[in-house]
């Protein structure tokens, strides 16, 4: 079951290092490639693999356990979506802070000011596929 994973990737207490400059907004935070470090082999130790898709209602994030394929998932709607740079910062972020709060791993959303007025849809459901 997709939580029993989910609880036990908690237990191991990772942690997210700010190591990225925001010049314009003078702040750090946690960039994608330094989340996908820290949790995509503890999850995938525990069975759970991480799928993120972009479709035109958003960004969706899902964590699949492969044992009994059961998931999560969540969709944040994209903002500011007009051209392919935009997209590209909104996939990015997207892609950061879904798993980091998915995953109930601490960060401050301290450079949220490139997606500010999102307005978040997550769906937090079990599945049997």
């Amino acid at each position: 079951m997709i939580y029993k994973k989910l609880l036990e990737f908690q237990k191991l207490g990772i942690t997210i290092k700010k190591g990225d400059r925001n010049p314009h907004f003078k702040n750090t935070y946690a960039n994608l490639n330094e989340v996908l470090s820290k949790v995509t082999k503890p999850l995938n130790d525990l069975g759970v693999v991480i799928i993120q898709s972009p479709s035109k209602e958003g960004l969706e994030t899902a964590l699949y356990d492969t044992e009994d394929d059961t998931f999560v998932s969540g969709v944040l709607p994209f903002t500011e979506a007009t051209n392919p740079q935009k997209i590209g910062s909104n996939l990015t972020y997207y892609r950061r802070y879904s798993l980091v709060t998915m995953l109930g791993l601490e960060d401050e959303d301290d450079d949220g000011n490139v997606a500010s007025g999102a307005r978040a849809e997550i769906i937090n459901e079990e599945y049997t596929i």
